[in-house]
């Protein structure tokens, strides 16, 4: 039951995982687009989308798995049945079992899911390691308290607009300028900061407190949450990077636009490129001067430049911007909802003993009492089913069968998406008990025993050559599955006659390989006293993936 569980909740994780990449999909394209074609200016202000962008991404996992919450609907539009390969799963005619042999079912939905919270949980302690490092480190750095640094320190200070001075430490572990914490940050210089002259210490500074004003250190965060989540998204990586190289140059342009030295600037910038910085001492959301793969663009832009606006957004456009990427976000997830209940309502749950044990390869039947249509599925290894694209009607019946257990059948109302739990009693025991006498002698010429025939001896009919159907490699490789039900009549021969198929809500080239089979099957006829006779059957077959 433990493992049952944990393979359930891996389901949960990779349905909403994989949906909220699709609508990421949705929220990055466009802004991608629109940002390319209109190019803008202010390196601060495209920052400021894309920060939006990954607050949206964010929510779109949270507000996914509420839809899955106990008590919700959730419109899902994806087939999920995994359990067994193709075979014939179930007849009326007590259709004997086949002796193919029957692989061992991978629910691969579920292990993935798992997989995907593993990587993520080792991302996310690896990052956590990278931060105790760097504060251990900021435990050995130095305090400066030299009065070079104190007196250009209120005046950069006044130009980031902050109110409180950070705590500046220098560390000969660094080789870069670096802003290192959220609450109370840190600005730790390379030892060799004494050496500098006043222009660059005054630019360093002007640098690093922009990064505080801007809540780099914040934003770069929950940039490295986002890649541990969608750490198998391709735009995931591509928006952090984004990022990080736009708020490097967003805090150029505020050193360049309060000193109105853009040479001078750039040769501090190729100085600290040269010193270089050791690989792995910081972690990738601390944002650092120099320690970037693009320095050499950014120098060309503030060499070539002709004017340079403010690197810092006012709070109300950030205020903005965040609240327009959640809306988008809550708005994709709306939207795909009512896509998915636009294909129809889905029918899902799970099918359970009496003992609360998973019950595989279950045949389940939804029967459309007024339209006269049904369909089927087999629940998959872990007991679990879905059914899509239903028509939304009050007047549904569910039966469900096993071997071993009593058909059970239950009324639905199918108006909305329902989640449907069921619990299978076993089959009850039929006994016969004989009670044996003696006749009284029958006077002769009472009646002749030979003019009566005696009856009810009925043989059923048994499956004795099957073909299996082809599982086309074009459908597999779509995934397509589904259960095809077919009804029949079985000839005196053994011959399947009549053979069409039931339910509707199906791919035709599965009913068409599992007519074509069927009708190459052959039975030994169902026997009443010992003489062939007619019998209608219905005939389930499942195509499902490993």
């Amino acid at each position: 039951m433990m493992g049952a569980t944990a393979v359930e909740f891996g389901k949960v994780v990779f349905d909403v995982l994989f949906l909220s990449s699709l609508r990421a999909m949705a929220l990055i394209l466009p802004v991608w687009l629109a940002l390319s074609l209109i190019r803008p200016r202010r390196p601060a202000l495209e920052h400021g989308v894309w920060t939006a962008v990954l607050c949206g991404m964010l929510l779109l996992p949270v507000l996914d798995l509420s839809g899955r919450l106990p008590g919700t609907s959730s419109s899902v539009i994806v087939e999920t049945t995994v359990s067994v390969p193709v075979m014939p799963a179930w007849s009326d005619a007590a259709v004997s079992p086949l002796t193919t042999a029957i692989g061992s079912s991978v629910d691969w939905r579920g292990l993935a899911g798992l997989l995907s919270l593993l990587v993520t949980s080792i991302l996310l302690l690896r990052s956590m390691t990278a931060w105790r490092r760097v504060l251990q480190l900021t435990a050995r750095a130095d305090a400066i308290a030299e009065p070079a640094s104190q007196e250009l320190l209120p005046s950069s200070l006044k130009a980031a607009k902050l109110g409180h001075a950070p705590k500046l430490v220098s560390s000969p572990e660094v080789r870069t300028p670096v802003v290192f914490g959220f609450i109370r940050p840190v600005i730790i210089l390379p030892a060799t900061w004494p050496e500098w002259g006043k222009e660059k210490l005054h630019a360093v500074l002007l640098h690093e407190l922009a990064h505080i004003a801007r809540r780099d250190g914040w934003i770069l965060a929950v940039a490295a949450l986002n890649d541990a989540v969608f750490w198998f998204h391709p735009l995931a990586g591509r928006v952090n990077r984004r990022l990080r190289e736009l708020a490097e140059t967003a805090c150029d342009d505020h050193v360049i636009l309060v000193t109105r030295d853009p040479g001078g600037y750039a040769e501090t910038l190729i100085e600290m490129a040269a010193e270089g910085q050791e690989e792995g001492v910081l972690p990738a959301a601390t944002p650092a001067m120099a320690h970037t793969p693009r320095i050499t663009r950014r120098i060309e832009r503030i060499l070539r430049k002709p004017g340079f606006h403010s690197g810092i957004l006012r709070g109300t456009v950030r205020h903005r911007l965040t609240a327009a990427g959640l809306t988008a976000a809550v708005l994709l997830s709306l939207v795909s909802t009512t896509l998915g209940q636009s294909s129809g309502v889905t029918l899902s749950g799970s099918v359970e003993d009496a003992s609360g044990a998973r019950v595989p390869k279950a045949i389940v039947l939804i029967v459309d009492s007024a339209g006269g249509n049904t369909e089927a599925t087999t629940t998959s290894a872990d007991g679990s089913y879905r059914i899509h694209g239903l028509s939304a009607a009050s007047a549904y019946r569910v039966e469900v069968r096993a071997r071993g257990f009593a058909t059970h059948e239950q009324k639905v109302d199918l108006t909305v998406d329902k989640h449907l739990d069921i619990t299978l009693e076993v089959s009850p025991v039929e006994e016969m008990v004989v009670i044996s006498g003696s006749r009284p002698p029958v006077e002769a010429g009472t009646f002749n025993m030979s003019r009566f025939r005696v009856g009810g001896n009925v043989e059923k009919a048994k499956l004795i050559h099957h073909v299996p159907p082809v599982y086309g490699m074009d459908v597999q490789r779509e995934g397509v599955e589904g259960t095809v039900l077919l009804e029949a009549v079985i000839s005196k021969q053994g011959e399947p006659m009549g053979l069409k198929p039931i339910n509707t809500v199906i791919d035709r080239r599965l009913v068409t390989a599992a007519m074509d089979a069927v009708r190459k099957w052959r039975y030994k006829p169902m026997l009443l006293n010992g003489q062939p006779i007619e019998a209608a059957t219905t005939i389930s077959v499942a195509f499902q993936l490993p």
